[in-house]
């Protein structure tokens, strides 16, 4: 209103007295030179006779001041984290034109900047009712790394699991996983992760470096505002505007590890309202070599065995990796209050891509996305579609297809709205519609039921209930489509701020991740024969009986879903059998543990399955002691034949009092390569649907600025974490024979059979084994007689074969082995973020941080399973930056350590050493007329070779270099 009124006063004077003007103009920069943008500038004419007039400094920091009367003014210059500039006696002459240059200065270092990812609008850092981490765009331009995520692996509280040239698992306080979403990871306010997978796959987001303004860290969970999958923090990527970033980049990167890169970005305005950019990069580089031994173990099977050109591929690693992607985006912004952005991305990569069923080739995998947002004073709304297709992918340890053509589809609106001075609302609603498309390749059965509808509302309210005193109440509301109940995430914070540059912060937060597709749908075959038992014994009983080991979601059409098992009347579980064709029975139909006819099936079975191994053996063996009594080599083996032909006469194909016992898989000791790789166990446990998991965190934090030199942030907190869904885990157990009633059972029957008068030769030809070392065969322990030695050969060969499996009634394969998702325990984790930094001056900082966890393995949590958090108990990290004074040079390093941790993430179960790396940076800028800036990168700079998750190769040092200009 002042500024209409005092506009309608000049016009009305320059009408009666035609009263002299002049103009007044000028530019805003901060400490660093960089212009101050949105700053806004009021003058006020020092007799108060005019009273005041006010504008907002453009992309260029600049104002102007058009025809204004003549005087002395008062220029006032404030902005959001910026000191309040004052000048004095600033005289506009008769009909000329005066110049400013301002400089206004940060209220605190750090502590003034802005964020919007807190509280889902714009507010300064030291406000913010959570603990939040910022990564400026000066220091993402400064570091040429290959993915966007490299950016925050300095921070504390980041578990940062590098798993391969350009692929991560990357998580904050914990709970990583090699095929991870936890943390919701945004661009622009849209959803980044691959759609239907809920995977954080940071090498498939297409913004290149010179395009991202800030990255914003909000830890700890942020279900109340941004809905579900949000439990373990939140990352936002924000990308700068064409209308106030103009101009053209051209970056080109040379590494080792044969990498190299280019990546541009132009953007343009067409006029002052609107403007475009369009950016795109190209990698290429070869990956660290890993061997997975079960690959390498399935891929020889398939090559003996198979000729079907799919089987093949099986371990087929390609280490050259390559990635293209390329984004455009549009903005119009008419006036102040209002912008529409209109966007959209590409990305083709070629990777090796770990996931909790086995490593996989993405070959060719293409993703993409469509985004149009608008802003119209508090009112915001947005619409994005994130497609993928995963092209000629396939898994590594079976050769199958990794077909993937999902896509997201997302509607999001939110107002805010001020009631007053010390009161405002927050409020909206998101849809999120998850639409599946994997060929059969991972939902199988489930691919035509696997759509999934997720709707939220949210409301947040902020008072200030004293100028020190803050209050931030929040609460959500989401429906899953697939979930009985809905889930209400409620968030609770105060803030204290006794003065400006301190802050003290009490946060309670309950967050929910509903299922994944995987937990819900995923049918998919991940070894084949794992037993060889098929290979074994299709040439004995004319069929193949395969053990595969398939994992299957808990959803079931038409059904509440979970699995049940079925049981005998003395409630032992029943089991199928691959090998029921044998006794003319259907692999569906059920057995009880110890049936008599069964068991005798059983042992037949091993009973030919070790008389094919051992009587070649015995052959031989037999053969080569008659050649040394003085036979020759035909007479000998032509003996030695015959005799093997009386061996089955001594082995009986009915044994009575044999028994089952129950032994489970066990994937630590398939991936060690343990001869037995398996565990006893004594029963099975039903399998409920699989339901959200709830996370309530109490936290305690503090930021501030200590002597305007130190910049500290510590943050205590403890979690809770309700109906945890574990890891993939085997839930059916196989069936095997006891070796000790065998034994009780076989021996008196070898004996009887050796008595017959009709066994006379080969009784006595088997009397060598008595005094016959082989190892793995039989050891003879020269006792008189070979009963206990061929009692021991066939217990041995019988017992080493599975012959059934415990499965639920819902199990899509009868006699696979079924790996699924189970939700259970309690469990409870605290720890300790501290982030320091030091200004020693402003050409040298120092900073660093560690991240404590008290406990990140959890045993045998409700007597079901392990829960590990997958990542290390303490995190330190260092580092120091100095700009060479006088000299365009800036050097920079970072040290990084890590202590060891036990991993439990789908099929990879092992342990990872502690590691320490030390990081060096360099940027050097020519003078301006060459316009050309040098960027150097190494990480682990003394090429500490090391693995940060088990399953992944071992990474070592990568120098990058990269040669950029702006134009």
């Amino acid at each position: 209103m002042i500024k209409w009124v005092f506009g309608l006063s000049l016009i009305l004077s320059s009408a009666t007295s035609a009263e002299v003007l002049g103009d007044l103009f000028g530019t805003v920069v901060d400490q660093n030179k960089k212009f101050v943008v949105g700053a806004n500038i009021t003058i006020e004419e020092k007799s108060f006779k005019n009273g005041t007039l006010g504008v907002v400094t453009d992309s260029v920091g600049a104002f102007y001041f058009k025809k204004i009367p003549v005087g002395k003014y008062v220029v006032l210059a404030t902005h959001i984290g910026y000191e309040d500039f004052v000048q004095d006696e600033v005289i506009v002459s008769e009909n000329g034109n005066f110049g400013l240059s301002l400089l206004m200065k940060e209220k605190a270092i750090f502590l003034a900047k802005t964020v919007v990812s807190a509280s889902r609008r714009q507010e300064k850092i030291i406000n913010a009712p959570a603990s939040v981490s910022i990564i400026e765009k000066e220091e993402v331009q400064s570091r040429p790394v290959l993915t966007v995520v490299e950016h925050i692996r300095s921070l504390p509280a980041i578990d940062f699991s590098q798993t391969g040239l350009s692929q991560a698992s990357v998580v904050a306080r914990g709970f990583n996983d090699v095929f991870t979403g936890s943390m919701l990871t945004l661009t622009d306010n849209r959803i980044s992760r691959v759609p239907s997978l809920r995977l954080n796959a940071y090498n498939f987001i297409p913004v290149i470096n010179d395009d991202i303004e800030r990255i914003e860290l909000v830890f700890g969970p942020g279900s109340a505002l941004y809905g579900p999958n949000s439990a373990n923090s939140v990352m936002h990527i924000i990308t700068r505007s064409p209308l106030d970033n103009q101009g053209t980049s051209l970056n080109v990167s040379v590494g080792e590890r044969s990498v190299r890169r280019f990546s541009m970005r132009h953007a343009a305005k067409v006029n002052d309202k609107l403007g475009y950019k369009i950016s795109a990069q190209a990698y290429s580089g070869t990956d660290w070599e890993y061997i997975d031994p079960v690959e390498t173990q399935a891929r020889n099977v398939a090559l003996l065995n198979e000729t079907d050109p799919k089987l093949v591929r099986i371990g087929g690693r390609d280490y050259d990796q390559s990635r293209l992607s390329s984004e455009i985006r549009i903005d119009y912004r008419p006036i102040n209050d209002f912008s529409a952005v209109i966007s959209g991305g590409y990305n083709s990569a070629s990777t090796i891509e770990m996931t909790t069923l086995g490593a996989g080739l993405a070959d060719g995998w293409v993703s993409g996305y469509y985004q149009a947002r608008f802003v119209y004073k508090d009112f915001f709304l947005q619409a994005f579609n994130n497609w993928t297709d995963a092209g000629d992918s396939f898994f590594l340890r079976v050769g199958d297809p990794l077909i993937d053509r999902s896509n997201l589809t997302v509607l999001q609106l939110q107002h805010a709205y001020k009631l007053n001075e010390s009161q405002q609302f927050i409020y909206g609603t998101d849809a999120l519609f998850t639409r599946p498309n994997t060929g059969g390749s991972i939902n199988g059965a489930n691919e035509d039921d696997d759509d999934i509808n997720e709707l939220g509302f949210y409301l947040q309210s902020e008072t200030s209930l004293t100028e020190m005193l803050s209050l931030v109440f929040a609460g959500r509301y989401d429906k899953h489509n697939l979930m009985p109940d809905g889930e209400f995430s409620p968030r609770a914070a105060l803030v204290l701020k006794p003065t400006d540059y301190q802050t003290l912060r009490l946060t309670y937060n309950v967050s929910f991740s509903p299922p994944n597709s995987n937990n819900l749908f995923v049918d998919i075959v991940t070894l084949r024969d794992v037993f060889s038992t098929g290979k074994l014994l299709q040439p004995v009983l004319g069929f193949a009986p395969n053990f595969d080991v398939r994992a299957q979601g808990t959803y079931h059409r038409n059904t509440e879903g979970g699995f049940s098992y079925a049981r005998s009347t003395d409630g032992r579980p029943q089991f199928r059998s691959p090998f029921a064709p044998l006794a003319g029975y259907s692999s569906d139909d059920l057995w009880n543990m110890n049936d008599p006819s069964f068991t005798n099936v059983m042992w037949n079975v091993g009973r030919n399955a070790t008389l094919a191994q051992f009587v070649p053996s015995f052959t031989a063996l037999v053969a080569e002691n008659l050649q040394s009594a003085g036979q020759d080599i035909d007479t000998a083996q032509s003996t030695a034949a015959a005799l093997s032909e009386r061996i089955p006469f001594l082995i009986p194909e009915q044994l009575t009092g044999l028994e089952n016992y129950l032994m489970s898989l066990n994937l630590e000791k398939v991936a060690n390569g343990d001869a037995l790789p398996f565990d006893v166990v004594n029963d099975v446990h039903d399998v409920p649907f699989t339901r959200s998991t709830t996370t309530q965190t109490l936290e305690v934090g503090y930021k501030g600025v200590i002597g305007e030199k130190i910049v500290v942030a510590a943050d205590g907190y403890r979690t809770v974490t309700e109906d945890f869904v574990g890891q993939l885990n085997i839930e059916t157990p196989n069936v095997f024979l006891d070796p000790e009633s065998i034994a009780n059972a076989l021996a008196p029957g070898i004996a009887a059979a050796m008595s017959q008068p009709d066994n006379d030769q080969i009784a006595q030809a088997i009397s060598v084994l008595d005094d016959t070392q082989i190892d793995g065969i039989v050891e003879g322990n020269s006792n008189g007689t070979a009963i206990d030695e061929l009692t021991s050969i066939f217990v041995n060969g019988a017992v080493g074969l599975p012959y059934g499996t415990v499965t639920p009634s819902q199990a899509l394969d009868p006699t696979a082995i079924m790996l699924t998702y189970r939700n259970f325990g309690k469990v409870t984790t605290s720890g300790l973020d501290l982030k320091l930094a030091y200004y020693a001056r402003d050409e040298l900082v120092l900073n660093g941080g560690i991240s404590l966890i008290r406990k990140n393995f959890f045993d045998n949590v409700d007597g079901m399973a392990d829960i590990a958090l997958n990542a290390p108990k303490m995190k330190l990290k260092m580092g120091v930056s100095y700009l060479m004074p006088n000299l365009p040079l800036q050097l920079s390093s970072k040290f990084r350590y890590n202590s060891g941790f036990k991993q439990n993430s789908g099929v990879y179960v092992g342990k990872v050493d502690p590691y320490s790396v030390i990081d060096f940076g360099a940027n050097y800028q020519l003078p301006v007329s060459f316009n050309l800036r040098f960027t150097l990168n190494i990480s682990n700079v003394l090429n500490n070779k090391h693995t940060e998750f088990f399953g992944a190769p071992e990474i070592g040092r990568l120098s990058l270099l990269q040669v950029g200009t702006v134009f």
